[in-house]
């Protein structure tokens, strides 16, 4: 379910991207993303984070359920990103299997060709049989042409 969303704007939101840097880096522990390599986060203009956790509704699998959800959340101005993390975890007791690994593109189709696209994936034993996703988009820019609906 959609359970955050932080839109942040200028240098002063070091304390923020500290915490992303970090979860990004610490609970990535399958397929880390290293925190050298989303350093750039220091120096975006804009940072949409957004969190999601599994919430399965009439039989839907789980993946399906986060990808729903953030289908519905998914910024009007998606293809401006430059940057896209993507953080999974699941359980050992119910670890991501690969067709919902294939559910990747699901997310990040949307997004700009051009745009580097990054995933980790690490354990939480506290989900049990539920998934957690963290997306984070980025970009140098400001876009000041007004938001398009989706």
């Amino acid at each position: 379910m959609f359970s955050d969303v932080s839109c942040l704007y200028g240098s002063d939101i070091k304390a923020e991207i500290d915490e992303i840097v970090w979860q990004m880096s610490h609970e990535s522990q399958i397929v880390p993303i290293k925190a050298t390599e989303i350093e750039y986060l220091y120096n975006e203009s804009v940072i949409v984070k957004r969190r999601f956790s599994s919430c399965t509704e009439d039989g839907e699998e789980r993946m399906e359920s986060v990808v729903r959800e953030i289908k519905k959340y998914e910024p009007a101005d998606k293809k401006s990103f430059e940057h896209v993390l993507i953080l999974i975890q699941t359980s050992k007791a119910y670890p991501l299997i690969m067709s919902e690994l294939q559910s990747l593109n699901d997310i990040t189709e949307g997004f700009s060709p051009k745009a580097e696209i990054r995933w980790g994936l690490g354990i939480n034993e506290d989900l049990d049989d539920r998934m957690f996703i963290m997306l984070v988009c980025s970009r140098h820019h400001i876009n000041t042409s007004p938001p398009h609906l989706t």
